[in-house]
């Protein structure tokens, strides 16, 4: 559970974080810090006093700003009307431009640093020059510049309070670049066509990014704890139709068309910006208004430059029909652009799932078993091996079976030298015909523990015991703090029939031989056969004494394990033919539980556990229900059978579920790919058809009348 929530977290904060780059990059191409700069512009909070001011000025003089229907403006918006409280004030340099658009009854002003409109108060004007450094302002309409080379508005609002209907003249210190001036005439104002609406309006990033959503969260409630599993559902759900709406179109409110302003005039091409940007020259304005155009137009426009001609734009100068041919209506209409944004999202959000699905393992089984389900799946009962051997099984079967069977446990090598083996867990049963086989023996075993029963008979001996040592002495041994091996030759004489061979027991053999004055062990071997250490005592101190002892029961303890390991591997080695049952969670399929907690019996302890269980292990009576995961033939004949628990109807659903979301994310995966691929396709066809219909318009002796 921990896994999924620090998943889930790190997703979020990724998502917040991209969210927080994409407001601040959007943020940082706005407003007043669009605004370019000679030099590196600085920052800072608007002071009080100049708020005051700025406000006041706004609301003087924000009637001389009113539109007019009557003209066409670059930001047809709402006027100036207030400034934040907590504004910021930006100092650039760069020099100013005006435009002069009018007709017969009015004049309009136009001011841009650059390519950004501003709005410059008149007070301003007498001290512009060439360059100039001047504070900035955001305001919710255009940018309003309240201080011109250390001139603020603040200070001449003061010194020249003028009324409403004052109309001030340009002075003539100002260096302004004046536009050239242009007739204009506006026809019509109208909404924008559904086919102009759509090549606008969103392509569904945000539809496509709940999709993704719903798809992830759908998979954390597939392995999540049931508490927050119905949750996390429930959320994916939400989101699935919120993207359904959004994919789809499906509005609760009607679409907001934008206007479109109808005009006639005569485009000019100006080398306006050429200092500036390079990439924008040369720009084609209408008056003030600096006209943009789809990049599929520029080898078509200059044909009616300098033509009074019908332009349908929106308030930015985004030109949407020009002259008799260009228009983005038609384009749309007969040769539709298809967005394949949303595609390309949902196609990588659903790949993404899916590597989370096939990677975190608990999946996998699910997944096996759904696609077996929906296949069909039957229910066998059996109640002797040979039925097992011949029924046609498959997959995601229910099994059941009863019998008798002998306990099998897989071994698990967890080194390269040694099997870690426990015959007392019976996670596996053999089912065969299985002749008895006799109680495990083993002479090492014998030997080992007669040994370490000696060590223990002469170092803790009890007061029945007969020694062959004078009792008094004895005691004043064990006063001193002493130990005494009484039979010191007994104990040669079984380390040398437990270790016969001279490379064995090498830490053993060197600590006796080190206890005597002989310095050969077969010499020493050689006198305890002979009789001649039949009377020798061997005094030891107390932790000499103890590190004899556990230095003995550590060489036992290894021939021990090995001869359990043996006779284990030879319990779990079932004959040729029959059938293996083996549970994929581990769990004993029998209700047998040893007595003892074999991982603290020591070996010797085992050995006897093993030879008292190994008739039970033998012929261990099992009944077994569970859902076939896997199945295989090995060398031997025989029939191996993987089989999983039974599931409960949360975990039948959660199967289910998995297999639907894979197969879901399957299908958007391979659709979402076909639709982006096929999508770029078609727009690289449609720009084609296009183009070859405007070179037909503007380049044929007779022009085509129709677009089809």
């Amino acid at each position: 559970m921990i896994n999924y929530l620090i998943i889930l977290a790190i997703i979020i904060i990724s998502l917040c974080i991209m969210a927080s780059l994409l407001f601040f990059k959007r943020r940082r191409h706005h407003g007043i810090c669009s605004i370019p700069s000679q030099a590196t512009p600085s920052f800072r909070k608007i002071a009080d006093s100049e708020y005051q001011a700025i406000n006041q000025y706004l609301q003087d003089y924000q009637p001389i700003n009113k539109p007019d229907k009557s003209k066409i403006t670059l930001s047809y918006q709402e006027p100036i009307s207030v400034v934040r409280k907590h504004a910021i004030i930006t100092t650039v340099c760069n020099s100013v431009t005006r435009f002069n658009l009018h007709n017969d009854k009015h004049h309009t002003w136009r001011y841009f640093i650059d390519t950004v409109e501003v709005h410059l108060p008149y007070q301003l004007e007498p001290y512009l020059q060439q360059q100039n450094v001047m504070e900035v302002v955001d305001t919710n309409h255009l940018p309003l510049i309240i201080s011109v080379n250390n001139y603020s508005i603040k200070d001449l609002m003061r010194e020249l309070p003028v009324s409403l209907s004052t109309t001030m003249a340009l002075p003539e210190p100002a260096a302004i670049q004046e536009g050239g001036q242009q007739t204009i005439k506006v026809m019509k104002i109208r909404k924008e066509t559904p086919e102009e609406y759509r090549l606008h309006q969103s392509s569904g990033w945000i539809g496509a990014g709940l999709l993704c959503a719903s798809f992830l969260f759908c998979f954390f409630a597939l392995t999540a704890i049931p508490i927050l599993s119905h949750w996390m559902m429930l959320g994916a759900e939400l989101l699935f139709i919120a993207s359904i709406l959004c994919l789809f179109n499906l509005r609760l409110t009607p679409k907001k068309y934008q206007d479109v302003q109808c005009i006639i005039g005569k485009p000019k091409r100006w080398e306006l910006f050429g200092e500036f940007n390079e990439k924008q020259a040369p720009n084609i304005s209408l008056g003030s208004v600096d006209l943009i155009y789809p990049p599929h137009w520029a080898p078509y426009i200059h044909y009616e430059l300098d033509q009074a001609i019908n332009i349908d734009m929106y308030s930015n100068g985004q030109v949407l029909r020009q002259g008799q041919y260009l228009s983005l209506n038609e384009e749309e209409r007969y040769f539709p652009y298809r967005k394949y944004g949303k595609n390309m999202l949902i196609m990588i959000g659903s790949l993404l799932v899916l590597i989370l699905m096939l990677v975190y393992s608990p999946i996998n089984l699910p997944l096996k078993l759904g696609f077996t389900w929906l296949s069909g799946t039957d229910t066998i009962e059996v109640s002797h091996f040979t039925e097992l051997e011949t029924l046609p099984l498959k997959v995601g079967d229910s099994l059941s079976a009863k019998g008798v069977g002998m306990c099998y446990m897989p071994p698990n090598l967890a080194t390269a030298e040694e099997a870690q083996f426990s015959p007392f867990d019976c996670s596996g049963i053999y089912w065969n015909n299985l002749n008895s086989l006799p109680i495990p023996e083993s002479p090492v075993v014998d030997t080992a523990a007669s040994l370490l029963a000696e060590i223990q008979r002469q170092l803790h001996p009890n007061n029945d015991d007969a020694r062959n040592i004078n009792p008094q002495l004895q005691e004043e041994i064990l006063k001193s703090g002493m130990n005494i091996l009484d039979d010191f030759s007994e104990i040669i004489l079984k380390t040398n029939q437990l270790c016969p061979q001279d490379n064995d027991c090498q830490k053993l053999k060197n600590a006796l031989t080190n206890l005597t004055s002989k310095g050969d062990w077969l010499l020493l071997v050689s006198e305890a056969k002979q009789g001649k250490l039949k009377n020798a005592n061997v005094i030891l101190r107390t932790g000499s004494a103890d590190t004899l002892e556990k230095l003995i029961e550590a060489t036992t303890y290894k021939y021990i394990r090995q001869e359990v390991e043996k006779a284990s591997v030879r319990l779990n080695s079932p004959p040729p033919g029959g059938v293996l049952l083996i549970s994929d969670e581990g769990k004993p399929l029998v209700d047998f539980i040893s007595s003892n907690n074999m991982n603290e019996m020591t070996p010797l302890h085992r050995w006897h556990e093993l030879q008292r269980l190994s008739d039970i292990l033998m012929h261990t009576p099992f009944e077994i229900q569970g859902i076939i995961t896997h199945l295989s033939l090995d060398a031997n004949g025989t029939r191996r059978i993987i089989l999983h628990s039974e599931p409960d109807t949360t975990t039948l659903t959660r199967y289910m579920g998995s297999t639907l979301l894979f197969l879901i994310l399957i299908g958007s995966a391979l659709l979402n790919g076909f639709l982006v691929i096929n999508r770029i396709r078609l727009n690289k066809k449609r720009l084609r058809n296009i183009q070859q219909y405007y070179d037909n318009c503007f380049n044929a002796a007779y022009p085509p009348i129709r677009w089809r």
